[in-house]
């Protein structure tokens, strides 16, 4: 079900690829670098802010996950275990849209939201390290 979102992502990829210059590679021919060391120390480098903004994308993602595991197991209820699919977002729209515990339901959502934002903060305190930026030195 989730194939139809790689396309975003390799899109993101492709316009990175699109833009790692060809001079690049023609200087790390003539030094003498093989496909594999052109890989790592050319193209690598210049992809990680794509690499990196599309891993902190699709961590969010994941943490909202909802409509696949809502599609399979909970649109009807004739599974006789669905619980073992208990996404944290299936729970959110359980408290709020069947339940109709709306104020649980928002608290819920804002705890999700400070979860992401500190996933979100870690995730670019660390990952700064291993991104290139073209105009750091």
């Amino acid at each position: 079900m989730t194939l139809w979102t790689v396309a975003g992502t390799m899109v993101i990829f492709l316009a990175a690829l699109k833009n790692v210059p060809n001079e690049l590679y023609e200087v790390a021919s003539l030094d003498g670098a093989g496909a594999i060391r052109k890989f790592f120390s050319i193209t690598l480098p210049m992809i990680s802010g794509a690499m990196f903004f599309n891993v902190i994308v699709l961590s969010i993602a994941a943490f909202q996950i909802f409509d696949q595991a809502f599609i399979i197991f909970w649109r009807d209820q004739s599974n006789s275990s669905p619980e073992a699919s208990l996404f944290y977002a299936i729970y959110l729209f359980q408290q709020a849209f069947r339940q109709f515990n709306f104020g649980f339901a928002a608290a819920m959502a804002w705890l999700l939201f400070v979860i992401i934002l500190i996933f979100t903060v870690i995730q670019v305190k660390f990952g700064n390290r291993f991104v290139f930026y073209e105009g750091d030195k």
